[in-house]
């Protein structure tokens, strides 16, 4: 039998975000589906790409957009073995030959990391489709050999070289201003559409040159052109003139484009402009309610995301299959609050977040602007789970902290101990140091009370208190 055919296997849904792995969501998909698949993935390059509070110490507050370093340990090994023993599945020539050009490396976990889901994306790629695989300088040789054998050298179609201005004069090399996104098609039956560089529809560009698009394309990064405005602040966002030239090229209205690395929207938002149908996958719930939430044109249409809670019992599924899912997406209800970096060893801290000012009268035990949260999934919470979040608000000087749980918690005492912490005053206005709050009331729409934060995802802004309502209200 086909394997579009399948019982389990059925078309994915238009116009929608996926919360999850895209391995995941892809196995579920019916083959030949997609008409262009464009993605970002995490590169292997040594470093952490970790969205920042403004003004906060970078090993103090982040929020790990994803972790970009790979080792390689027993699921690394279970991948490549998945390989290894599969002569015949698309990649094994691939894998298995830098495995002896590489050994059992952090690179090569990457690579099978992102050989796993090429598969499936070659699968579920219509055969007029293509697929833009965007990378840096790091991998992108060896992920151009997985190409090669995954979707086939005839059907590879350009290496582009993405180049963008910058500052910048290292001592012992030159400056690297410039990624390689891969072009690959499934066949030689893939749409194109010759690009004029000032036929662009949404970019804003305003050069006079009209001389057809080759495989360089100069285009300036979201933060050198006039799209840092409305910046989410993401560091890996990609400019929307960069994703327009790809949805473009190799795809026509109503077709579906796929972004199963979605990050911050820029794709989507570029498919929704240009009339096709989109989806997009991240791993964070993060990413997906910033796009629902921020990106300027998609921010009003009721974005419908799967496995995003809408409801307690759908919080109370997501707290069962997956607690570190679930703490993050929990202190994603707080504004002013991202996901702490680890989730586990993080010393009692789910999530941080930044008082726009300092209380009025600084105590020399608070006088930090740091703000905590704590998630607890479990419905059994005891004094001494909020007695050592304590000893954490304090360990870290904390102006104040948000207890989260998902049902109210009705123990005196512990309410007890919460009032015990007393009051700061932030311009005049008091507010509870240690507030105990559900998601049960998150979905009733009572927030905590909370001064004023600086805004998690945009640098230099706040969130005042009429944002603040706004954030509470939950998604539909």
């Amino acid at each position: 039998m086909n394997a579009s055919t399948t019982p389990d296997r059925s078309p994915p849904d238009a116009n929608t975000l996926y919360y999850g792995d895209c391995l995941d969501w892809m196995r579920q998909w019916e083959d030949n589906c997609v008409d262009l698949i464009y993605l970002d993935p995490p590169f292997n390059s040594k470093a952490n790409y970790s969205m920042l509070f403004a003004g906060l110490d970078k090993d103090q507050a982040q929020f790990r957009a994803f972790c970009d370093t790979w080792t390689w340990n027993r699921a690394a090994a279970e991948r490549y073995a998945g390989f290894e023993n599969a002569p015949r599945r698309p990649g094994h020539g691939a894998v298995v030959g830098l495995y002896h050009a590489l050994g059992g490396s952090g690179m090569l976990a990457y690579i099978t990391y992102m050989a796993e889901r090429l598969v499936e994306m070659r699968r579920i790629l219509k055969d007029t489709g293509s697929i833009y695989l965007h990378c840096d300088p790091t991998a992108s040789h060896y992920l151009k050999v997985l190409m090669h054998d995954i979707f086939g050298h005839d059907n590879f179609r350009n290496e582009i070289v993405w180049w963008y201005k910058g500052t910048g004069h290292p001592k012992r090399f030159f400056p690297r201003k410039h990624d390689t996104i891969l072009f690959y098609s499934s066949g030689d039956r893939n749409h194109f559409n010759p690009i004029r560089i000032k036929s662009a529809k949404i970019s804003g560009w305003t050069g006079k040159s009209s001389k057809l698009c080759d495989s360089v394309w100069e285009i300036n990064t979201v933060f050198q052109s006039m799209e840092r405005s409305t910046s989410l602040g993401y560091a890996t966002q990609k400019p929307l003139a960069l994703l327009e030239r790809v949805i473009e090229a190799s795809s026509n209205e109503d077709d579906l484009v796929l972004d199963p690395f979605c990050g911050c929207g820029t794709t989507i938002e570029a498919a929704y402009l240009l009339n096709r149908r989109w989806i997009g996958i991240d791993i964070s719930s993060f990413a997906i309610d910033l796009i629902r939430r921020e990106r300027p044109h998609l921010k009003d249409l009721s974005i419908p995301a799967h496995l995003i809670p809408k409801n307690i019992d759908e919080a109370y599924a997501m707290a069962r299959e997956n607690r570190f899912d679930f703490e993050a997406w929990a202190v994603d209800r707080l504004p002013g609050f991202a996901p702490n970096t680890r989730q586990t060893g993080d010393g009692g801290v789910d999530g941080r977040g930044k008082l726009a000012q300092s209380p009025d009268a600084p105590d020399e035990l608070i006088n930090a602007r740091a703000a905590l949260a704590q998630v607890k999934s479990g419905l059994k919470v005891i004094p001494d789970d909020l007695r050592a979040f304590i000893g954490a608000m304090e360990l870290n000087k904390a102006a104040i902290g948000r207890f989260i749980t998902l049902e109210p918690i009705q123990s005196g005492d512990m309410h007890r101990i919460a009032f015990s912490l007393g009051d700061i005053t932030v311009d005049g206005v008091e507010y509870p140091r240690l507030k105990l709050w559900s998601i049960r009331e998150f979905f009733k729409g009572v927030s905590p009370k909370l001064p004023p934060m600086v805004h998690p995802y945009k640098r230099n802004e706040i969130i005042d208190a009429v944002q603040m309502r706004m954030a509470f209200n939950p998604m539909e």
